[in-house]
């Protein structure tokens, strides 16, 4: 490449974090890791892509919708007015009875997904599409029906909710939702005298009732919960599976963007937890798949929040695609967007890395040290910006261009590991400035008592009602229940599983990362002689110099 000609543009990017907004890139630049074709095949059972926050979930829906086209069906949890379901004073006063509402929102997934398959597959949305698919469904199975209860019981729960197939999916949630509430709201007059104006006004109205109420009330809840056309539905999907005979029209359901804010806290668990139980159930629907993206802190939450009793996780591990890249794929990942970038204005030469970067950084060989402080192609991407925000107008980036752009990256990179864990540990950076000023590599032994203590005051002080595990714990050595060796296993636990440290747990050993073993290590494996190794993404931010 003719360096003298080429130069840094203010603004000039290789991309952005989020998938859903790197349109210049993603499509030219997709570097292909092997987990398209897993997702393709509609035999394969593995439906729930898993990573860490920047591994490419996204963009790897993104792709395969691109590639299967009409046949790939994107399902926004924001588009599903499932806030409708968490703001219903109806459900919300049956689950205070403590009414399992699960078999419910179980029905609502089933029913979406059914419909948009069924919908896609007779597509179109005109009066004359409706009836073909009538003519279609009634002529293949109406026969049938006669005879089989099932298929009759089918039939009539697709013709009762027939005039709504073309219809938006959020006027489909609330349809089904107003049904339930109907019933049950038919239950509470049935039993006992609560107005609904007591409901609408948001009291609490299960604090009026008496034991004895409360019990037939949860009792009819949950009969009319576990009765709301799941049988019907389930019917229905035998006939979506006798439907969808033809291989060359397979269908998609994506859905990602399960870890925003789409529905409050509290239901939000139990919709995941649904949604993976209904995943799982259309495995055995000939050529359609449902695919969901989620992170592995996340899938954690839900199974440890809002299993039930008798759950075993180790059943849904064969469902999980590992996003996982490799070091030359990283690279590839940087490749092509630099090449991208550049061609965009001057030349359709294949440049790379190397021919902007310097040859060596810190005496390590420029590819070697990108790799020591990228693990995704989120940071391989945020790293390059970085370095072209402090390169504008110049033809390399050179390495003092690129010392400073280091410090913005590791600050950034920190910044993005809080946002990640904030659900469960919103306080792990203020405990992460314990690493402050400390070697790369150090004995957990060198971390005295003392420092483990004020740490814990000084957190503990500035917010005395902060309520999460991290403060729980020190409010424990704050108050002497528990000891500071305690606490600081405890706390290298979590560094651990949020990759912010390595542990090498024996001398013989290399540093192992939560992404290598698991996702967690026991307490007691840390011992005083670990050495806790810092992960140089954050060694600028945290002021640790090699």
């Amino acid at each position: 490449m003719r360096s003298s000609i080429f130069r840094f543009h203010k603004g000039d990017h290789i991309g952005t974090a989020s998938a859903e907004d790197d349109t210049e890139f993603l499509s030219k630049c997709y570097v292909d890791t092997g987990e398209l074709a897993i997702l393709k095949d509609i035999k394969d059972n593995h439906v729930i892509v898993l990573g860490r926050t920047g591994t490419g979930k996204s963009a790897l829906l993104k792709r395969l919708a691109e590639v299967e086209g009409d046949q790939a069906i994107f399902i926004s949890p924001e588009s599903l007015a499932l806030a409708h379901v968490s703001n219903s004073t109806i459900l919300n006063f049956f689950a205070d009875l403590g009414v399992n509402l699960d078999p419910f929102f179980k029905l609502l997934w089933r029913h979406v997904f059914t419909v948009e398959i069924l919908s896609r597959h007779f597509a179109g949305r005109d009066t004359d599409s409706r009836k073909t698919f009538w003519e279609k469904i009634t002529a293949m199975f109406m026969s049938e029906s006669r005879t089989d209860k099932k298929m009759r019981e089918a039939l009539d729960y697709l013709n009762h909710w027939g005039k709504s197939f073309w219809l938006e999916t959020e006027y489909r949630i609330k349809e089904i939702t107003k049904t339930l509430e109907t019933k049950l709201d038919a239950e509470i007059k049935a039993s006992i005298d609560i107005s609904g104006a007591s409901l609408a006004a948001g009291e609490k109205a299960t604090d009026a009732l008496t034991l004895s109420e409360k019990g037939e009330l949860r009792a009819r809840g949950q009969k009319v919960v576990a009765e709301a056309q799941v049988q019907d539905l389930h019917h229905v999907m035998d006939i979506l599976d006798r439907v969808l005979d033809d291989r060359q029209k397979r269908y998609f359901i994506l859905i990602d963007g399960l870890d925003e804010n789409w529905v409050e806290e509290r239901l939000r668990y139990r919709f995941i937890m649904a949604l993976i139980l209904t995943a799982r159930e259309f495995i055995r629907i000939r050529n359609a798949k449902v695919i969901l993206a989620l992170r592995r802190d996340l899938i954690d939450r839900v199974f440890r929040l809002a299993r039930d009793a008798g759950f075993q996780e180790e059943k849904y591990r064969s469902l999980y695609l590992q996003m996982s890249w490799s070091s030359k794929q990283l690279i590839e990942v940087l490749n092509r967007r630099i090449s991208a970038l550049v061609s965009r204005r001057y030349t359709k030469q294949t440049v790379t890395h190397l021919d902007l970067l310097p040859k060596q950084f810190n005496k390590v060989p420029i590819s070697e040290y990108i790799l020591t402080i990228t693990t995704t192609p989120r940071d391989i991407i945020a790293l390059f910006n970085e370095c072209i925000a402090v390169a504008t107008e110049q033809r390399r980036i050179t390495a003092s261009a690129m010392k400073t752009a280091l410090g913005q990256y590791s600050r950034l990179r920190l910044r993005a590991l809080g946002d990640e864990w904030s659900a469960d540990y919103p306080a792990l950076l203020d405990f992460a400035k314990i690493l402050q000023n400390r070697s790369v590599s150090f004995k957990l032994s060198t971390m005295v008592d003392s420092d483990i203590q004020q740490l814990c005051l000084d957190i503990c002080a500035a917010d005395p009602g902060g309520d999460c595990i991290l403060k729980r714990n020190a409010m424990g050595v704050v108050d002497c229940l528990k000891t500071a060796a305690e606490f600081k296993i405890f706390l290298m636990q979590v560094f651990y599983l949020t990759g912010l440290v390595g542990l090498k747990l024996a001398q013989h050993e290399k540093p192992s990362w939560a992404g290598d073993r698991g996702s967690s290590v026991s307490s007691a494996e840390i011992t005083p002689d670990v050495s806790v190794v810092v992960h140089p993404k954050y060694h600028r931010a945290l002021g640790i110099r090699p």
